[in-house]
């Protein structure tokens, strides 16, 4: 979501003057904007009236309690997952995260994730919209004749109500607790055309998916479970006085080398890097390989209908990489794996040409250079891809791939999984809406949305912060400069005559990543790279 700013530049002399002015102006409007909204709630939610809420003066109706037996939001800093669409007063969608909302607007975008808002919720506002912070953060209040009324539904015994794990409400927001204007964009528009202009009255429903004290241990508790779920996880370590060393055997026959059929297939990338683990062996053709996704991603559309949609999809992916880069029929090339490659490792100094497809831990793709996975995943191949060069001493990808990729081989096919600490860290990367006549209707990844919360989050995680002295040890250079990587290049989704409409994936902030990895071998006469079919 976007908040739109509006700057203005006077000299010293007037500015007292000014500043009293445009503080009289401001009251004046917020009662007017008040008493306009009460009279709105009046006739169309006549039983919410009496939810006024005295801090923030926004309506509340409380559409489930949540589950009571947990801990209220309140109760400590803490991190929010919630799902969010947002009306103006006529019911015109402005920003939804909901995927059946985004068909009923007509925004509705396969390169689109549609899932919840994942944002920090402190004990001070750094970022969330005035109005859902208080609402997370603040005791509510219900009136007298709506208690009565709802009690028995929402299972509550008492006026004063906190939100807590599946809690969803809806409020009815003056301006003040909003901003100045909001506006959708990287596929989470609402209806084409419509915007919150400044100075407009906002409701929102919200519901609150999931809460995470600390979302480092979380997302590391979530890659180490994957890892195990798909294959098993061997970590090496250079140990210390308390742990001994458990070092990569360097001998490739020794029957425990991550080559060989081992009973883990996810090993340390590097031995003092936590939580980037690779894959060596991975071979697309092999059914054995195939990823196993405990939450897969569905929404009831294509190409993500339903639970079992990933699995087919990946079927698919596979048959197509392995027409893709070994060819079929007479002309097909079998794998035979990384050890049997006559072939020298990318090395720090080396540039690799890499096909990558780019997944969450729910399967979702959010990124690939394969132009036949680009035609399973969207349905198009608006812009032909090319294998992306990467030279680990030069930089410019995420950090994962400086671990990983110099000992990879070329030819060489290859899983990694990482944690946002090697890739795109607290920030994350904001989805995108551009186009190619009007220029861009949203922001650009590089900038933070209204519920951005890097800031805070430095101060709380970085080196500095409360967590300074173990994280940031532990996760070394977390907020390093090292985010500026592949994702982000766009596929064209839409087209309107002349208009052409360019949606980027967003990344969420604190979120593990995948990747399926090709290398090219450095001799091309030992590559079947085939053309894909233009549909």
């Amino acid at each position: 979501m976007k908040f739109i700013a509006r700057f203005l530049y006077v000299p010293l002399a007037g500015l007292l003057v000014l500043t009293s002015c445009a503080k009289d102006e401001t009251e004046s409007y917020d009662k007017f904007e008040n008493q306009a909204l009460e009279a709105w709630m009046t006739q169309h939610r006549s039983d919410l009236v009496e939810n006024l809420q005295s801090e923030g003066l926004y309506y509340v109706d409380l559409l489930d309690a949540g589950d009571l037996a947990s801990d209220p939001i309140n109760t400590e800093d803490i991190w929010v997952s919630f799902d969010f669409s947002g009306r103006d007063l006529s019911g015109n969608i402005i920003l939804t995260r909901n995927a059946d909302d985004a068909v009923l607007a007509g925004s509705f975008s396969k390169y689109t994730h549609y899932v919840p808002f994942y944002r920090y919720c402190g004990s001070e506002n750094s970022g969330l919209m005035e109005g859902t912070w208080l609402a997370m953060r603040r005791t509510l209040t219900l009136g007298d004749t709506y208690f009565r009324n709802n009690k028995d539904r929402l299972g509550i015994t008492s006026p004063e109500v906190t939100l807590r794990y599946g809690s969803k409400i809806r409020l009815y927001m003056p301006s003040s607790v909003v901003g100045n204007g909001v506006e959708g964009t990287g596929g989470y528009e609402g209806q084409e055309g419509y915007s919150l202009s400044s100075k407009r009255p906002f409701i929102v429903t919200m519901e609150i998916r999931d809460t995470v004290s600390n979302p480092l241990e979380r997302e590391g508790t979530d890659v180490d479970d994957f890892c195990e779920l798909n294959g098993g996880l061997q970590i090496y370590s250079k140990g210390d006085d308390d742990t001994p060393a458990t070092e990569v055997p360097e001998d490739p026959e020794d029957p425990e080398h991550p080559y060989n059929e081992t009973s883990k297939r996810w090993v340390s990338a590097c031995d003092s890097i936590p939580q980037v683990y690779v894959n060596v062996r991975y071979n697309p053709a092999e059914p054995r390989d195939q990823l196993s996704f405990p939450a897969p991603y569905h929404v009831g559309y294509e190409p993500y209908v339903s639970e079992a949609s990933v699995r087919d999809i990946d079927m698919q992916i596979a048959e197509a990489l392995k027409k893709r880069f070994h060819g079929e029929g007479d002309d097909y090339q079998k794998y035979e794996g990384v050890k049997a490659l006559e072939a020298d490792s990318v090395t720090l100094d080396g540039t690799a040409k890499i096909w990558y497809i780019g997944r969450f831990l729910d399967g979702f793709i959010f990124d690939t250079n394969i132009d036949e996975v680009k035609k399973i995943i969207y349905g198009e191949v608006a812009q032909k891809g090319t294998a992306l060069d990467y030279t680990p001493s030069s930089g410019g990808m995420i950090q994962a791939f400086y671990y990983t990729i110099p000992n990879l081989k070329f030819g060489q096919w290859a899983e990694l999984i990482t944690t946002s600490t090697n890739a795109y860290g607290s920030s994350g990367k904001s989805g995108s809406s551009s186009s190619s006549t009007s220029g861009s209707s949203g922001y650009s990844s590089s900038y933070l949305d209204y519920l951005n919360y890097l800031n805070y989050a430095n101060s709380y995680y970085g080196s500095g912060g409360y967590y300074g002295g173990y994280y940031g040890g532990y996760y070394g250079n977390y907020y390093g400069g090292y985010y500026d990587s592949m994702y982000g290049y766009g596929y064209d989704s839409s087209s309107t005559g002349t208009t052409v409409t360019t949606i980027t994936t967003e990344i969420p902030s604190f979120t593990p990543l995948i990747f399926q990895l090709y290398i090219e071998p450095e001799d091309l006469s030992l590559i079947h790279i085939s053309e894909p079919t233009r549909h």
